[in-house]
């Protein structure tokens, strides 16, 4: 919107001043960041107190963690601080002419209120049982993955035709596939789903999704600046993709957000994000992965999202074929925690984990 205004008062030939400095990628991620940040920060402590007032609050059974009798009756459906910081501040300072623009500010959005139906049902009843059935939140999932995942190889794509349905793997600059267009939508489709529930499922302690999600979300940002310059795509061997720098000022306002959620989030927390805001958050890995053409990147730097749902599908159909835990809990967070690992230990050595694919994720734009 910032950038429309500064746009209409130098078509107007009238000094712009400041605003000139909203033509630049890097300004106008950098600024959406620090106001996602200060709005989360200003107001976030009104949003849990609302929360609390209305009933949001944890349902967790004592199953699910050791910690979790400590924890029932925090606010929960905090994604809502997330959503709300992060919509007003990319409309501020993203590219509403954008194509990248409103696929990833509409997915987000839908997402985060499938997540805050589910928190409300749980909140409601109750009980974290009575949230959304397994088949109703799989149909509402894919009521948006299905439709983004055509609107990949169709001409409503922002991505070149050429590069629509190919496949890259890091480390190697040419693709490593080129599926049909039905073939890569059903590929989308798998994948997207499968990192929106593997995100979900790793916001299971105080501030884990926070870090882990922010150093995910930083290679992909830097990614889609470095596509959508064509100098920069070019010397590293890139595919060029016009206009895919304005995602980088999407993912800095989002982890904006982020931070400012995380303030109250870190342990102990004052609020959980809840399916608000680890389903947008994973809908928004996924498909910046997929915009950004770096979909075959996300198991290096999503790799803690990848381990946690592998040993939960471990623990549930290979513990159930022999008979036996495969770990005393799953996702591996609380086994670690069932392992007498202090919660905050447990959460920091996490985003090491993440940091570290995060750099491998870096090291990807060179060594190729």
């Amino acid at each position: 919107m910032i950038r429309l205004l500064a746009a209409w008062l130098a078509e107007w030939g009238i000094d712009a001043g400041f605003l000139r400095l909203v033509n630049y990628i890097t300004v106008r991620a950098l600024l959406g960041m620090a106001t996602a940040l200060g709005l989360s920060l200003l107001f976030g402590f009104r949003f849990i107190v609302h929360l609390y007032d209305r009933g949001l609050r944890d349902t967790s059974g004592d199953f699910v963690s050791l910690s979790a009798e400590s924890k029932r009756g925090t606010p929960t459906a905090g994604g809502l601080i997330l959503l709300a910081s992060t919509l007003i501040s990319v409309f501020l300072w993203g590219d509403l002419g954008s194509r990248f623009f409103w696929p990833l500010v509409g997915g987000f959005s839908y997402l985060s209120l499938v997540g805050l139906l589910d928190d409300s049902l749980k909140s409601r009843f109750k009980s974290s049982l009575s949230g959304l059935s397994q088949a109703a939140k799989t149909l509402l999932l894919l009521g948006c993955i299905v439709p983004f995942a055509v609107f990949l190889v169709s001409d409503l794509s922002p991505l070149p035709a050429a590069e629509r349905t190919l496949l890259y793997i890091p480390f190697y600059k040419e693709p490593l596939l080129d599926l049909t267009p039905v073939g890569f939508v059903l590929f989308a489709v798998f994948a997207i789903f499968s990192i929106v529930n593997a995100v979900n499922i790793t916001d299971g302690m105080d501030g884990l999704l926070c870090g882990t999600s922010t150093f995910g979300l930083g290679v992909y940002l830097v990614y889609a600046y470095i596509l959508g310059n064509t100098i920069y795509a070019h010397y590293l061997l890139f595919p060029y993709l016009p206009g895919a720098g304005e995602m980088a000022v999407f993912g800095g306002v989002l982890i904006g957000g982020i931070l400012g959620f995380m303030w109250f989030n870190t342990y102990p927390a004052e609020v959980f994000m809840g399916d608000t805001g680890s389903l947008a958050i994973g809908g928004a890995l996924a498909m910046m992965a997929f915009l950004t053409k770096q979909e075959m990147l996300f198991p290096i730097v999503g790799g803690v999202f990848v381990f946690e749902i592998f040993t939960s599908l471990m623990q549930q159909k290979v513990g159930d074929r022999i008979g036996r835990r495969v770990f005393h809990r799953a996702p591996f967070h609380h086994a670690m925690s069932h392992a007498g690992i202090p919660e905050p230990k447990v959460v920091v050595r996490f985003w090491i984990v993440a940091l570290i694919l995060a750099t491998v994720g870096f090291l990807s734009l060179k060594i190729r």
